[in-house]
């Protein structure tokens, strides 16, 4: 194999474009402080969506311990609902180690399955319509009105703290929005439960992430919801 000389290595090293890759910035129109300024809103939702995953995952075992007993996850329903990892066979490791190992997706899937929504979080008082004047906090059943029950929002809100995670986790680009034909603006984070479409929009995703952790009430969690590092 030849060898590269150390110019064009120190070409590379100079173009930012090259380093960020120009596919990537396509997404950004070229912008690169906008791409910028998206790792910077990641970096600090993932750290309210870090907050979230941990409580969640152990709200979830402390409830299905009550419920079911202290090896519920190595129960044949609970093991089917997760994805081995590594080598070692998942009846081989530990419930702790299996626990630690879950991805929020499957954290949701067992929530679902073991019906153990209305337990992790009390939405009854959210409001959907702070994060995008089109979203609605009911829902239409041959035409008649329905409030969202704790249930169905604890479902929306999971859903969407997916969505946002999977885009942040990978570098997506969260500003992206949808702008209709007539120009209105609408979110392109959205879940659609009983029929209703609801979404989040950019400027609004680190303040439905704080919601959520105002929600579970923990003076602590609260006081280290936000990241304090300088530049940020």
């Amino acid at each position: 194999m030849k060898k590269l000389p150390i110019e064009i290595l120190q070409s590379f090293d100079k173009d930012i474009i090259s380093i960020l890759s120009s596919q990537r910035l396509e997404s950004y129109k070229g912008n690169i402080e906008q791409y910028y300024a998206n790792r910077i809103l990641a970096f600090r939702a993932g750290h309210k969506i870090a907050e979230l995953e941990i409580y969640l995952r152990n709200k979830m075992d402390f409830c299905l311990k009550e419920l079911v007993g202290e090896e519920w996850i190595k129960e044949e329903e609970s093991l089917g609902l997760i994805s081995q990892k590594g080598h070692t066979p998942l009846q081989s490791l530990s419930p702790s180690q299996i626990l630690s190992s879950l991805m929020l997706g499957e954290i949701v899937g067992l929530i679902n399955h073991y019906e153990i929504k209305h337990y992790m979080f009390d939405l009854r008082k959210i409001d959907f319509k702070k994060y995008h004047w089109s979203n609605r906090n009911f829902f239409y059943i041959n035409g008649r009105k329905n409030h969202f029950s704790n249930v169905e929002k604890v479902n929306t809100a999971l859903n969407l703290i997916r969505n946002i995670r999977n885009r942040a986790f990978h570098w997506e680009n969260l500003f992206k929005v949808t702008i209709k034909d007539n120009a209105e603006i609408f979110p392109r984070i959205t879940h659609k439960e009983r029929g209703t479409t609801i979404g989040i929009m950019p400027d609004k995703i680190l303040e439905f992430l704080d919601d959520l952790i105002d929600c579970i009430d923990n003076p602590m969690m609260k006081a280290y919801r936000s990241i304090n590092i300088r530049g940020f």
